[in-house]
């Protein structure tokens, strides 16, 4: 088990320099195209040279290997033929082609021994390895030994051992001619030492026998009124400044550093450092590498720190130092050696901090000069060969591949320009191609796009160097292998190998291809980490999260076997790859994947902030979101609509159908639907699943976002199709929520209630109860129907039977003081299970009656409903126990009440008339005692209408010789008493009359006497 990477430091240096790689090779063609960098010729520059020679390049005098890369060992694509188009055909390769894995180079002469190759008369014999050579200039002057080059534009500058300058300029691509050959000095043969050219203020530094020349270019000529400077060893730039528009260099005096400003008009000492006795050196801007003496230093110029380091040549002998920048930011590369430049060497990479790092490099002999191309290094051999080796501690074998020629003074250069080289066979390029273009993982019939990517590369394809290998049989271009071709392996080793790549890209502009390989390692370096890293969730998606605008995310999720979105394009020449780890179970390699895609998902979100990230980001979200919801139904945790994008709703509907029972999430799918200003949706989910109440509540706090043709149209139906289904009788709250929906709406409610169909009478009850009566309509309709369901319950409970078991219950009761017939049922009913549902209408109906009891219309209405379904008068007694008198006379009043012997009613209807028929009832009572009682009860609470001797006679004529005397004892005593009261009452009148009339006589008398 590999165990997890630690090394942090060193992908975030990858990482904060990753940003400049702009191209993103996951859209369409047309649009990861970029303006080309376009140089156009320049104009013939003025020559002192007398001569003017044509040069044209000769490919038949460069021989090299047809193969870049040497075959014994198998690849990232173990093959790379063209019709391999989709993942399904790449996952058909044995298990063999599977184990992709690289053995690095054993040994320089095994690969010698079989790829050198040199035709008759051919100047350069090269191995098979990283580079291949191409003739830019087959003919100089071969009486000459050059000492340097460089390249300007269309431009190429010589430098040689006699003190020549030659000046040639490209006419056409591959034409070169010789425009000036001239001595620095006239009066001297001194070597041409160093040619640093300042393209910025279109200038060069010439370094001869430690005087310093400004030339100017492209004329490649001294800048008139310029002073020259003597004394100086080595010169080196240290930054360009966009500001001043002037480049800072470092001029190296035997007395002390100088910094030299140097514009396109001027050239000024700025500063001096007081630094002795340095010969050469290297600057990253004020930290510098420099020899003194036999010893290599750091001297930072900033603090004026000082770090010896260790010695050039371990016995003294007189060797050239060695110093070059391994990269930009802090690292350089220098050289130590033995007694001679035939004795081994090692190459070291120093940090600022003086710290050796890498491992160290064994040089097989002490070099002149040393250039560092990442990840190779090239040697410039004593012994007319170039040596390229590892710049990686991981190779076996760090020497890769050796230049001879059979000419003199072999030398190398890195310029400032930039060729391109087009002398490539089919065969290889074609690999090449085939290697980076693009194929669907997921299957698909686009061939047209297949072929359109390919082209793509095809039309982007260049190979770019700034690597001249040259001597005095011509100047050949060193062509590195292309960047894809170099990273094949699939060990761990090869991540940080990658990384190091990445953050050299990082640095340059790169060309549309170098874009494409770029996005290649990019790819290459996720997929290993993700291979090799026993926990991905923290530093591996991070970093996938970093590249997201680089490489399609998506692969990382075809590869963890989620569903994903849209079409997935990934670099043919790592299909076998991508199916190799979709094969393994990646979730294995995550502790909480839930977790770890919440952390993806808001970094992708704050890349899509800012821009990065490509057009496919709502595919991506959705793929998150998707998988985010089926783990946490698995889990069985709470999903709510924070928890996804927007992108992703549409998606989130479709996975909620697919689980159907097993997620009920109609809570989650209105909130979507919302979110969405769907929101007649929500109505058509919630009448799906017959919760009405809830579609009530639903249309209530939306009302305003239905479109107004719902609310116009469809509005009421859904209304009604609630209360129809809400139970036999809708709830009062439902009600009160649809009436306030009708007014929100603006909806008549006379017009609703209208719209409900008639044989839903209940609904409509229902509703006028809430709504309230209208008018006298309603009071009818709402009576019948409440009189239509208290018979419809009395038939179903046997009411009728329970009813005559009251009656029963009070008739047997002969208590002359009990309540009275309609209060006895009243209470009898309130306290009976069996009639509480005939209790419920009843009241209705009574309240009702009551409401409308100055309607006489209303109130003959009911007694004639009611009347229809009444048996002996029981049910007009309960609902119209005093207003009986209205439609029943008082005769048959009195027999109903003598029926069910409701005394205190029948003395209601008592009087002269019929009071000794209410007697006779009484009497008619088979017990005497209870005769006595009612009879004497009836006289003593009616003793008024014993007002005459008549009726006294005829009530004791009515009393039976049975009866106790004793009994009535008290009532005749008072009868009597009346009597004798009234008699004398009587005699008493007469004789007062009697008086009265006397004196009037006597009075009259008086009167008429005085007359």
């Amino acid at each position: 088990m590999v165990k997890k990477r630690t090394n942090v430091d060193k992908g975030e240096e990858v990482e904060d320099d990753r940003g400049k790689l702009e191209v993103d090779i996951e859209t369409s063609t047309h649009e990861r195209e970029g303006d080309e960098k376009k140089t156009g010729n320049d104009s013939l520059p003025e020559t002192k040279s007398e001569q003017l020679t044509m040069h044209n390049v000769s490919s038949n005098e460069i021989v090299q290997a047809d193969k870049p890369f040497p075959e014994e060992s198998r690849s990232v694509e173990d093959s790379l033929d063209t019709d391999k188009i989709t993942a399904q055909e790449a996952g058909q390769l044995s298990s063999a082609e599977d184990n992709v894995t690289k053995t690095d180079i054993k040994s320089l002469d095994e690969k010698t021994s079989t790829s050198d190759k040199q035709e008759e008369g051919s100047p350069l014999k090269i191995c098979e390895g990283p580079f291949r050579i191409s003739t830019l200039l087959d003919n100089v002057p071969s009486d000459l030994t050059y000492t340097c080059c460089e390249a300007y534009e269309n431009h190429i500058f010589l430098g040689t051992t006699t003190g020549d300058l030659l000046h040639y300029f490209e006419l056409e691509r591959g034409n070169y001619m010789l425009v000036s050959q001239t001595k620095l000095d006239a009066e001297s043969n001194s070597k041409i030492d160093k040619i640093l050219l300042l393209p910025k203020v279109e200038g060069a530094l010439i370094l001869c026998n430690n005087e310093l020349v400004l030339f100017i270019l492209p004329e490649f000529a001294p800048r008139p009124n310029t002073t020259r400077l003597k004394g100086i060893n080595d010169v080196v730039i240290c930054n360009f400044s966009r500001s001043s528009k002037a480049y800072r260099i470092y001029a190296f005096h035997t007395e002390g550093v100088r910094l030299l400003k140097i514009s396109a008009d001027s050239l000024v000492l700025a500063k001096t450092f007081n630094f002795k006795l340095i010969d050469k050196a290297c600057a990253h801007e004020e930290t510098l590498m420099v020899s003194k003496l036999n010893n290599y230093e750091l001297i930072n110029l900033k603090s004026s720190q000082v770090i010896p380091l260790f010695r050039i040549s371990e016995t003294d002998e007189d060797l050239e130092p060695i110093i070059t920048s391994f990269n930009e930011d802090n690292e350089f590369l220098v050289c130590s050696g033995g007694g001679s430049y035939e004795s081994g060497a090692i190459a070291l990479v120093v940090n600022h901090h003086g710290d050796i790092i890498k491992g160290t490099i064994v040089l097989k002999n002490y070099p002149r000069n040393v250039i560092v191309e990442f990840p190779y290094i090239i040697v410039e051999s004593a012994f007319q060969s170039i040596d390229i080796y590892s710049a990686l501690p991981t190779e076996e074998s760090q020497l890769l591949q050796s230049i001879t020629s059979s000419g003199s003074g072999l030398k190398i250069s890195k310029s400032d320009n930039i060729f391109t080289n087009t002398d490539n066979s089919k065969e290889y390029k074609e690999k090449l191609f085939n290697k980076l273009r693009l194929e669907p993982l997921t299957h698909s019939d686009n061939k047209f796009r297949i072929e359109r990517e390919r082209a793509f590369v095809e039309e982007s394809y260049e190979e770019k160097t700034s690597l001249i290998v040259y001597n005095n049989l011509g100047i050949h271009l060193l062509v590195p292998t292309p960047m894809i071709l170099r990273f094949t392996s699939c060990e761990e080793s090869e991540i940080d190998n990658i990384e190091d790549q990445l953050k050299k890209l990082a640095k340059k502009d790169l060309t549309k291809f170098e874009n494409i390989e770029a996005k290649y390692l990019m790819s290459l370096l996720l997929f290993l980490m993700t291979l090799h890293y026993d926990h991905i969730e923290d530093e591996v998606m991070k970093r996938w999260c970093d590249f997201s605008d680089k490489v399609n995310i998506r692969i990382l999720f075809y590869m963890f076997g989620w569903k994903v979105y849209s079409e997935i394009w990934c670099f043919h020449g790592l299909v076998n790859m991508v199916e190799r780890l979709k094969s393994l179970k990646l979730s294995n390699k995550c502790e909480d994947v839930i977790k770890m895609l919440l952390m993806m998902k808001s970094e992708l979100k704050r890349k899509n902030k800012t821009g990065l990230l490509a057009s496919d980001f709502d595919d991506i979200m959705k793929t998150i979101d998707i998988t985010l919801f089926n783990l946490r139904l698995e889990k069985k945790e709470a999903i709510t609509i924070d928890m996804f994008e927007r992108e992703s709703y549409d998606e989130i509907i479709k996975e909620i159908n697919i689980h159907g029972d097993e997620f009920p999430g109609i809570e989650l799918l209105i909130e979507i639907y919302k979110e969405k200003g769907e929101y007649l949706e929500p109505l058509n989910l919630l009448k799906e699943a017959e919760d009405y109440r809830s579609l009530v509540s639903f249309i209530e706090k939306n009302i305003k976002e239905f479109p107004e043709e719902y609310v116009k149209e469809r509005l009421a139906d859904d209304l009604i199709l609630t209360l129809k289904q809400d139970d036999e009788s809708p709830e009062e709250c439902v009600i009160k929520n649809i009436l306030k929906i009708l007014s929100m709406a603006g909806i008549n409610k006379n017009e609703f209630l209208d719209k409900i169909p008639a044989e839903e009478i209940s609904l409509k009850v229902s509703f006028i109860e809430e709504l309230g009566i209208q008018n006298s309509n309603d009071s009818k309709f709402l009576f019948n129907y409440y009189l239509a369901k208290l018979r419809e319950i009395i038939n179903q409970n046997n009411i009728w039977s329970i009813l005559e078991d009251f009656i029963k219950e009070y008739k047997d009761d002969l208590a002359y003081d009990k309540t009275d017939i309609t209060n006895f049922v009243h209470i009898k009913l309130k306290h009976n299970l069996k009639c509480e549902s005939f209790s419920k209408y009843y009241e209705k109906c009574e309240n009702l009656k009551s409401e409308n009891e100055k309607d006489d219309e209303f109130i003959n209405f009911t007694f004639e409903e009611i009347s229809k379904i009444d048996k002996e008068y029981i049910l007009s007694l309960l609902f119209f126990p005093n207003e009986l008198i209205n439609w029943i006379s008082s005769e048959e009043l009195l027999k109903i009440y003598l029926s069910f012997n409701d005394f205190k009613s029948v003395e209601k209807y008592t009087g002269k008339q019929n009071l000794v028929a209410v007697m006779k009832q009484y009497l008619d009572i088979s017990s005497l005692n209870y005769s006595v009682e009612l009879v004497t009860n009836l006289l003593q609470r009616n003793f008024e209408l014993l007002d005459d001797l008549d009726m006294q006679l005829k009530v004791l004529e009515t009393i039976p010789s049975i009866f106790p005397i004793q009994a009535i004892s008290q009532l005749l005593l008072k009868v009597l008493i009346q009597y004798q009261e009234r008699k004398e009452e009587s005699n008493l009148r007469k004789c007062l009359l009697k008086n009265q009339i006397s004196i009037s006589d006597e009075l009259s008398r008086n009167f008429e006497s005085q007359e």
